[in-house]
Formats: C-alpha cells, sequence, structure tokens
C-alpha cells in the first residue's frame, strides 16, 4: 500500500456502516484476551455503533471522526474532541486501523489528523491496560502513562482496567 493511495477525511453518517464494517472485527481483535467474546458479542454489534454509538460520540460538541480510505473502502477510524475534564485538552476517544493496513503509516496519519486539529493543549487517551499493541504504538508516538487510571465497566460486574496516556504540547 503506498501512502499517496490513502485519503483522509471527515466522516459524514452516510459513512458509518463501512466505518463499522470496518471497525467492528478490528476492536474485536484489539479486545481479544481482554473481554471474553460472549462480552464481545454484547458489547460490539456494528448496527449498534452505527444508529447509537456514533452518533452520542459525534454529538458532542467540537467532536469528530476522521478515517482513512484506499481503494473505495475505509481502512482506519479516529474519534477525538475536546476532553470533558479539560477542554482544552483533546481526547482521542478511538483509533481503529483494518488489520491489512496496519504498519503502513495509515495510524500515524489519522493521529496527525486529530492532534493538528486542536493545537493547543495536552493530548490524552485511555488505553486498555492489557492493550499492548495499542500502547506500543502510542508510545512510539511520544505519549507517556500519566498516572490517571480508570475502571471501564461496561456490563454490571465486568470491569477493565485502563491507563491514562498524555502527550504534552506545553
Amino acid at each position: 500500500m503506498d501512502a499517496s493511495d490513502i485519503t483522509i477525511r471527515e466522516a459524514k453518517p452516510d459513512d458509518f456502516a463501512s466505518v463499522a464494517e470496518m471497525h467492528y472485527p478490528v476492536w474485536r481483535q484489539s479486545w481479544s484476551g481482554i473481554l471474553a467474546p460472549p462480552l464481545l458479542d454484547i458489547l460490539g454489534p456494528p448496527k449498534r455503533w452505527v444508529a447509537e454509538i456514533y452518533p452520542q460520540s459525534l454529538n458532542r460538541r467540537g467532536w469528530s471522526m476522521w478515517i482513512a480510505e484506499a481503494d473505495g473502502r475505509t481502512i482506519g477510524v479516529t474519534i477525538f474532541g475536546p476532553d470533558s475534564a479539560g477542554p482544552d485538552h483533546l481526547l482521542i476517544d478511538a483509533l481503529y486501523i483494518a488489520e491489512e493496513s496496519q504498519r503502513h503509516g495509515v495510524g500515524s496519519r489519522l493521529l496527525e489528523k486529530a492532534v493538528g486539529s486542536h493545537p493547543s493543549g495536552d493530548v490524552v487517551l485511555w488505553c486498555a491496560e492489557k492493550n499492548g499493541k495499542a500502547r506500543r504504538f502510542y508510545e512510539k508516538k511520544n505519549f507517556q502513562v500519566d498516572g490517571r487510571t480508570f475502571n471501564w465497566e461496561p456490563l454490571p460486574g465486568v470491569i477493565v482496567a485502563h491507563v491514562g496516556y498524555r502527550l504534552m504540547r506545553r
């Protein structure tokens, strides 16, 4: 895959179905070993993302979804906006790249788009403590564990430890 073959653009509601089609298998793979498959089935139906999750995320003031496309198909997505805990900071809520498109600079380009959209303040995100692949990616991009922790409870009694990452820009 050549970088010139990749288009980065802001997503529209008409894109949500193709985004979910790409996002769901990558999301499942990244959470494999962290959550049991039956829990992933409950949390992740792509139709739910198209109808509920994406619209709710993007309904927040200042939030955006950007996608990477190649050969007419979606190969990556990032969702980001102002951090409610510190509106001068940017919160990256999601960054997922299709498996076959990873390690080709797609994630870096989407991350640059997000970071460049909000030129002041720090960039923050949450990462599952056990998601080594994502943690290595962010650390390679100069994000540092910042001491924040969060226990996500997607379903009653199901706890997933998260660590906070920060890219300091001051």
